[in-house]
């Protein structure tokens, strides 16, 4: 009998350590188990901060955009405001308006920039036209200049046709020189509206612009 319970109590003993050892694996199991899920949160916590970093910086560099293209449209606001008044000023002389009002067919984009670039060189639109005219039929007169004023012009490659649009201005320019204009278009079998807008989009060439179709719009 006592020989049993010896034999009893020595299985029950190795249970028990099988039991303790079994246990001692399961849990450095679970241990290891943890510690992967740890690191694999960790790192998508890592992935997911870092896009959200992007999506900050994009959504900043939109901000910037927006903010750049306001401020764009009020200094070209301004330069508007400060071209109608330098011409309104320009164009009174004993409280009456000087100049010959004339058509000119000209491409929008292109006589924002002749706009423009007077306001930057300081000068009267009404008289600057006029030093342009008259530049343009000494040259004829000289057999300087040929054609008309596009066809001397070269062209990017790429670049799109004008769009011109009929418009009023006034240009203060001698009556023999005007009519040298209107011999110089009649020859070129152009109206002279449009030669005076092929003048115009040949200084606005000069200054940068650059003919686009109407979806791209004007620079």
């Amino acid at each position: 009998m006592k020989a049993r319970h010896r034999e009893g109590e020595r299985a029950r003993r190795e249970r028990l350590d099988r039991d303790i050892v079994d246990a001692e694996e399961d849990l450095a199991e679970a241990e290891d188990r943890l510690a992967n899920e740890q690191a694999k949160v960790a790192r998508l916590n890592e992935l997911i901060e870092q896009r959200s970093a992007l999506l900050r910086q994009v959504d900043a560099l939109q901000r910037e955009r927006v903010a750049t293209e306001e401020e764009a449209r009020a200094v070209e606001k301004r330069l508007t405001y400060q071209q109608r008044r330098v011409e309104r000023l320009g164009t009174r002389q004993d409280g009456t308006r000087r100049g010959r009002a004339v058509r000119i067919e000209v491409d929008d984009g292109a006589w924002a920039t002749v706009k423009r670039e007077a306001v930057c060189r300081r000068r009267w639109l009404v008289s600057w036209l006029g030093d342009l005219i008259r530049i343009e039929v000494e040259g004829v007169a000289a057999g300087e200049v040929t054609g008309t004023p596009a066809s001397r012009r070269r062209r990017s490659p790429g670049e799109k046709e004008p769009s011109p649009r009929s418009r009023f201005v006034r240009i203060d320019v001698a009556d023999d020189v005007w009519l040298g204009l209107r011999a110089a278009a009649l020859e070129a079998g152009f109206p002279v509206g449009r030669y005076l807008g092929e003048l115009a989009e040949a200084i606005a060439h000069e200054a940068g612009w650059r003919a686009a179709s109407a979806e791209e719009g004007h620079p």
